[in-house]
């Protein structure tokens, strides 16, 4: 679940879809879910799927601007390519590149 990721979604984006009446209340909270443990993208890499920490942290750096829900903010396909982390040229050629 993205608000478990990235933080409550704002409420002018829960409730302006076609179907968010579904999913979300009138404030914007989910209508079924009632508590979500916050786990930060970074930690969810290390402690779930094992990266290294730092490995962890320069991939959430990367991901987390593509996943933001206000499509203002979210980053674009052009400023993904320009991310330091895909311009790295450190040798290691198994970063997913």
């Amino acid at each position: 679940m993205f608000q478990e990721l990235l933080g409550k979604m704002p409420k002018k984006h829960a409730v302006a879809g076609k179907y968010s009446k579904n999913f979300f209340d009138k404030k914007g909270n989910l209508k079924n879910i009632k508590q979500l443990k916050f786990w930060p993208v970074d930690e969810v890499l290390h402690e779930k799927y094992h990266f290294a920490t730092e490995d962890a942290e320069e991939v959430a750096d990367f991901v987390t601007p593509c996943l933001d829900f206000d499509p203002t903010d979210r980053a674009t396909g052009l400023e993904c390519l320009r991310s330091d982390w895909l311009l790295q040229e450190d040798g290691n050629e198994d970063r997913g590149r």
